[in-house]
């Protein structure tokens, strides 16, 4: 049985369902997409915990991204998903209560590691801060590191074409850093 996503308007207004591959062939159709960002503050710095997407992905493989992003199914809930998700990618147990949403966007972005498919999501940002371990999947993440939110901006800025379009944006957006300063 193929997965199926959330299909939405740009007001977050469900319009449908339909399989996740259908979902991004092409210029892909606008779906519910959930991005985790971890964090940890190290020597009075933030550093924010990436992944490595597998080669095996479908859209945007074997590029750097947040920490967990996947596709919101039918009847999901953001944060379930979020505490599900990061269990299964990356062998992180968190809670619920220690995640929060931080915003949302709408992007398209067409993929260059595999042309013909490409994203339209509309994407929740979660955030969540992290001490513990992990266990990656090798289905679904090639390698994992913490990097330092400057050393990052900077990276992306010179890099580009080794981070998936969504994290790009989320480093553009200063609400990420702004609001994990905040926290302790």
């Amino acid at each position: 049985m193929q997965r199926q996503v959330v299909l939405v308007d740009e007001n977050d207004r469900e319009v449908g369902t339909t399989d996740i591959d259908q979902a991004h062939l092409g210029k892909g159709q606008k779906h519910r997409a959930l991005s985790v960002v971890l964090y940890r503050k190290k020597q009075g710095k933030t550093e924010l915990l990436l992944q490595k997407r597998a080669e095996t992905k479908p859209v945007f493989k074997g590029l750097w991204a947040n920490t967990m992003c996947t596709n919101m199914r039918p009847g999901d809930e953001y944060m379930m998903r979020a505490v599900t998700r990061l269990e299964e990618e990356m062998g992180i147990k968190m809670r619920v209560e220690d995640l929060r949403t931080l915003y949302r966007f709408s992007y398209e972005a067409n993929d260059w590691t595999n042309p013909g498919w490409g994203e339209n999501e509309l994407d929740t940002v979660v955030v969540g801060q992290w001490l513990g371990g992990m266990k990656l999947n090798p289905e679904e993440v090639e390698e994992a590191k913490w990097m330092e939110w400057g050393e990052l901006q900077r990276d992306v800025k010179n890099k580009p074409e080794e981070y998936a379009p969504w994290l790009r944006m989320i480093v553009k957006d200063n609400r990420l850093i702004i609001n994990s300063k905040k926290e302790k």
